[in-house]
């Protein structure tokens, strides 16, 4: 089997990046959203799963040294992410032609080529 693209997979966070940073308040945050592992603030924070992801994936991660299977995990994250702010009508998800639901098939899309 042939090395997969990898670019195909960090093309997909382009999407997830701005999505996941915009829900997130930072107003109040000591750290102005770079998760802090030794802060009891951080991690007890109601957003510290989000804080680790953007941390591990923002613009200043270099994603193409990620291994096919870090960039496949980093994007089941934000899938859960986007699938658990979706509202109740998304419920028929495969008719739905919002933003967030045509992402969600394109990363179903692409990481079934990568099993």
């Amino acid at each position: 089997m042939p090395e997969p693209d990898k670019q195909e997979l960090i093309t997909l966070f382009e999407y997830a990046r701005p999505r996941i940073i915009k829900s997130m308040e930072l107003r109040h945050c000591p750290h102005s959203g770079f998760y802090n592992a030794v802060d009891e603030r951080c991690t007890f924070c109601h957003q510290g799963m989000e804080c680790q992801w953007m941390n591990r994936n923002d613009n200043l991660v270099a994603l193409e040294h990620k291994t096919v299977e870090e960039l496949r995990q980093q994007l089941l994250m934000a899938v859960e992410f986007v699938d658990a702010s979706l509202t109740p009508h998304h419920l028929s998800r495969r008719k739905c032609e919002c933003d967030n639901c045509l992402w969600l098939r394109r990363v179903e899309k692409a990481l079934a080529k990568f099993k």
